[in-house]
């Protein structure tokens, strides 16, 4: 499938290749620059990269607001060329709050997600599980 912005983030394997997971450019008065941003995923792909994973575990996602998180996913999905994946990712303390952001990932275009194991303390093997 092709959104909108003319990228397909619904190939059958979304995880092949080089996948980065980016940083986040803030400026000097730590507002994002999305427009780096856009740029940046877009220099990402012409390096040959096979995707970009916003808000991955070099996002700063814990430190964004709920619309800068959202906007992360929704500016690399509209700066991604044609093939190139966008795999959000979508760590939260709660299931239910890590369901809300692949929500909002499908619903951007996206047809992965990454789902990091709980961040906020060291869970053991039954809670590893029971969190996916």
């Amino acid at each position: 499938m092709v959104n909108s912005h003319g990228s397909n983030n619904s190939g059958s394997k979304p995880w092949h290749g080089i996948l980065t997971a980016t940083a986040t450019p803030f400026r000097p008065d730590l507002s994002i620059d999305f427009d780096k941003y856009a740029d940046h995923v877009t220099w990402l792909a012409s390096c040959g990269n096979s995707g970009v994973i916003p808000n991955g575990s070099l996002g700063e996602y814990q430190v964004l607001t709920r619309d800068e998180r959202k906007s992360m996913v929704t500016t690399a999905i509209a700066a991604a060329p044609q093939g190139f994946h966008v795999v959000p990712g979508v760590a939260a303390y709660g299931a239910a709050e890590a369901r809300e952001w692949t929500e909002h990932a499908a619903s951007a275009g996206a047809s992965a997600v990454m789902l990091l194991p709980p961040t906020g303390y060291r869970a053991n093997d039954d809670e590893v599980v029971a969190h996916y």
